[in-house]
């Protein structure tokens, strides 16, 4: 069953160095969200320099942006400055991601080869988002699912029967913990709903780690509608526990700041370069229908939690879905149509 690894067994597995894929991308578009800090820009770093016909790396806003794009032309001096491209997306807001879309639409190429949704947010306090989402469920689900399923035709068009497109979503070891939050749940009239409100009464830090949990189930469940082979490989990755911007907001308290780094030394934490480098490889490597559907750590395929496993978390999962689909064909109707069209009921 899918059981947190012991304690050894994860400082041993934390201080390993992880393969780089040696894979170029020549030809092919990406776009990675979140690319300004921490996992982002170094995974974006390594995509530059795999020669890209287009790289959009998208950051909160413009100012991030053009600092992006200036660290990765420092960084990639072979590659050429037409290759990469950084563009504002901001997943607190559906309207945002609905106009990204858009703008890809209309301005992008027609290929688009890999999407890595890494951009995540973690806030200690609750608070909701201006569409009336808490924002941490918003940000790290319903917009990343959002974001997927509208450029899903794009990823489809773009693939070939002996290089399918890959769709990585960035999850998190937390997940493990996430499923006792989720007792009794088959009960609930609505589980975006309960999840959403503010007396649901779980912490800052098991919001996040839920939000990890139901990207491994969307994750699942959009792999079993796709069909076999897959022209489309989707994956969840888990970096590993890295150093990391996400903490930031825990890092403003000198005392917690103190705790963070203590914490860090004692799990050797990776750098965010070597935890990038799962990224790289679920989005590049060889053996992609293996992964297909797969939950991945220290580029391995692993088990998801044991509440996914089981009975009630593979009718929670489908249950999410469906949710996850109604919520986000009221904020765009592309998204019932290209699941009619594209992801037929399993």
């Amino acid at each position: 069953m899918g059981k947190f690894k012991g304690f050894w067994s994860f400082l041993s597995e934390q201080g390993r160095d992880l393969p780089l894929p040696r894979e170029l991308v020549d030809g092919k578009t990406l776009v990675l969200t979140g690319a300004n800090v921490g996992l982002g820009i170094e995974a974006s770093t390594h995509f530059a320099n795999k020669k890209p016909s287009l790289l959009i790396a998208t950051c909160r806003d413009t100012v991030k942006c053009e600092q992006t794009l200036e660290v990765l032309r420092k960084r990639c001096t072979g590659t050429q400055p037409s290759s990469l491209d950084s563009w504002p997306l901001e997943l607190s807001s559906f309207d945002n991601v609905r106009s990204f879309v858009d703008r890809f639409g209309a301005e992008g190429p027609e290929r688009l080869n890999i999407l890595v949704a890494n951009a995540g947010t973690f806030t200690p306090v609750y608070a909701r988002t201006q569409d009336n989402w808490e924002v941490i469920l918003q940000v790290n689900y319903l917009s990343i699912a959002l974001l997927s399923i509208l450029l899903l035709p794009h990823l489809l068009r773009s693939a070939t029967s002996d290089d399918p497109s890959r769709l990585v979503l960035v999850s998190s070891l937390g997940h493990y913990l996430a499923g006792p939050m989720l007792t009794g749940s088959q009960n609930w009239d609505h589980v975006l709903g309960a999840i959403n409100a503010e007396n649901f009464g779980v912490s800052g830090a098991s919001r996040y780690n839920l939000s990890k949990l139901l990207q491994v189930a969307f994750v699942r469940e959009l792999s079993a509608r796709l069909p076999s082979p897959t022209p489309l490989v989707v994956t969840t990755v888990d970096p590993g526990f890295c150093h990391s911007s996400l903490q930031r907001e825990l890092e403003k308290y000198w005392l917690l700041r103190m705790v963070l780094g203590f914490v860090k030394w004692l799990l050797r934490a990776r750098t965010s370069e070597m935890g990038s480098r799962n990224l790289v490889y679920a989005a590049l490597a060889t053996n992609a229908q293996a992964m297909h559907g797969k939950y991945m750590s220290s580029c391995e395929v692993v088990e998801e939690c044991d509440y996914l496993l089981s009975a009630e978390g593979k009718a929670f999962s489908e249950r999410l879905w469906g949710e996850t689909i109604e919520v986000l064909s009221n904020v765009d109707g592309r998204v019932s149509q290209i699941v009619s069209s594209y992801l037929p009921a399993r």
